[in-house]
């Protein structure tokens, strides 16, 4: 059987999604058998040759970004947004709430350890775009696979999927359909808040293991974060941050989290957080409705 010619590249992240596919192990090695990775930043190929597939990890954050993205459209017949800051923006996009200026004098003049400091300009820097975008949101996306990083189990199903000419089937329902932490008060009807307190982690002594986090009083993203990273971080006792993005039709991830926490515990309560908004929309806030209703 003919491979599937693979092209990857990097937009603006961490790089995790591509060490994340190493993190396949033996696996990879049979999807090798499958695909020909003729182009990556592993392999240090700098042109994008024509290919059957592109995957792009990373948000569209600067004039480079666009046109490596737009160079892929090009050269692929399919492309792969893969990760959280390609599908959504991630947490590169939390800059959305901020005008350019004010993030360059931040970065560069007003830190507290510049002395003299000034925003770079030259013609061989990338422009800042404005807003932080999602891949779809600046070339057409014919896949899109979330996660920070995505599972290993989640990159291979979605590979072989593209392999076999199947649409990949991503996971639609909100994440606490995979934790099992007990609800004892959540689901009883009553006038009173679950909790009257809002929590930070390091707040509490102690964290109940089994028990739901939102009955505990901490801000866990999982009634509006999608499913399929096999909560990883809740069985390590740690409240979900919405890294997997919203669930399908409900981009608005912050909205869906307060509607969600509206019959848990008081608004007032979440007003002492530092950072409401960041919290909601850490992984998604570029393809909120704010930013671009703002530029038109």
């Amino acid at each position: 059987m003919k491979k599937l010619r693979v092209a990857t590249g990097h937009l603006q992240g961490c790089f995790g999604c591509h060490m994340a596919i190493l993190d396949l192990d033996e696996d990879l090695l049979s999807l090798l058998d499958s695909i020909d990775i003729v182009r990556s930043p592993i392999n240090d190929v700098k042109s994008v040759p024509k290919v059957d597939l592109g995957i792009l990890d990373g948000a569209l954050c600067n004039t480079s970004n666009v046109a490596v993205a737009r160079e892929f459209r090009k050269k692929a017949g399919k492309i792969l947004a893969f990760g959280t800051c390609a599908a959504f923006g991630g947490i590169n996009g939390l800059r959305n709430l901020f005008s350019l200026d004010d993030v360059l004098q931040r970065a560069y003049v007003e830190t507290e350890s510049t002395v003299r400091g000034k925003v770079p300009s030259s013609p061989d820097i990338p422009a800042m775009l404005p807003h932080v975008r999602a891949v779809h949101q600046e070339i057409a996306v014919d896949y899109e696979l979330p996660g920070c990083p995505p599972t290993p189990k989640m990159i291979r199903s979605v590979l072989k999927d593209i392999i076999g000419g199947k649409k990949p089937v991503i996971p639609q329902k909100n994440l606490c359909h995979e934790c099992n932490r007990k609800h004892q008060e959540m689901y009883v009807p009553k006038r009173e808040f679950v909790t009257n307190a809002v929590h930070a982690i390091m707040e509490l002594d102690v964290i109940d293991p089994d028990r739901c986090f939102l009955e505990q009083g901490l801000i866990c993203m999982g009634p509006a974060t999608r499913e399929g990273c096999e909560a990883r971080c809740v069985k390590g006792n740690v409240p979900c941050r919405g890294c997997m993005g919203p669930t399908t039709g409900a981009l608005e991830q912050g909205a869906k989290m307060i509607n969600a926490l509206a019959s848990i515990l008081p608004a007032g309560a979440m007003m002492f957080m530092e950072d409401v908004v960041g919290v909601g929309y850490r992984y998604s806030l570029p393809v909120s409705i704010y930013p671009y209703r703002e530029e038109k």
